[in-house]
């Protein structure tokens, strides 16, 4: 907090200020601070309401936690207005219908996220979680495997081995219900 103070002291314009404010909204984020992370990004959006960025980052975290999904909707519906060609921000559309159990929505935003961004791991991640709600369980290990596939494309510094773990644990429990499947079939 002493940087972050220390941040705002030398910022000098209401953009230097957003830019702290969004640095710091997206540090405690990954620290798992979201009543803090989200004051920081209410902040950016009060200098700058069509902060595309800020918007997408915000709604997705509410969606990602499943909390107050219809303002993470609104959130992310005004980061895609904006930049509509964005392929995160289409992730986070995706993903907030999903978390709204809007299965048809989600799948068709995440497949034009992956048109955009086709080596993104957590794109395919959420697609596999979509394809397996809706009970396409071979098209779900498709994704799941190419997420982990990029995954291990991905530069040391940007793999997220919980991420990635995760992965791994949905592919086992597929490859126990195929077997299943393919057992009563006999």
């Amino acid at each position: 907090t002493q940087a972050v103070e220390k941040a705002l002291e030398y910022a000098q314009t209401k953009e230097q200020k957003r830019s702290v404010y969004f640095v710091t909204g997206s540090l405690l984020e990954r620290q798992k601070l979201y009543d803090q992370a989200e004051k920081q990004f209410r902040l950016v959006l009060e200098i700058d309401p069509d902060d595309a960025a800020a918007l997408n980052y915000l709604g997705y975290m509410l969606a990602d936690r499943n909390v107050r999904l219809d303002e993470a909707y609104t959130l992310i519906k005004k980061a895609v207005d904006l930049d509509p060609d964005n392929g995160a921000y289409l992730d986070s559309l995706g993903w907030v219908y999903y978390r709204q159990n809007k299965l048809e929505q989600a799948a068709e935003h995440l497949q034009r996220a992956l048109a955009r961004a086709s080596r993104d791991p957590t794109l395919h991640d959420h697609l596999g979680d979509v394809y397996l709600k809706q009970g396409k369980i071979r098209q779900a290990q498709e994704q799941w495997q190419r997420s982990l596939r990029e995954w291990e494309q991905s530069a040391k510094a940007e793999v997220n081995p919980e991420e990635i773990a995760k992965i791994r644990k949905k592919l086992d429990s597929i490859k126990v219900r195929l077997a299943q499947e393919g057992k009563g079939k006999q």
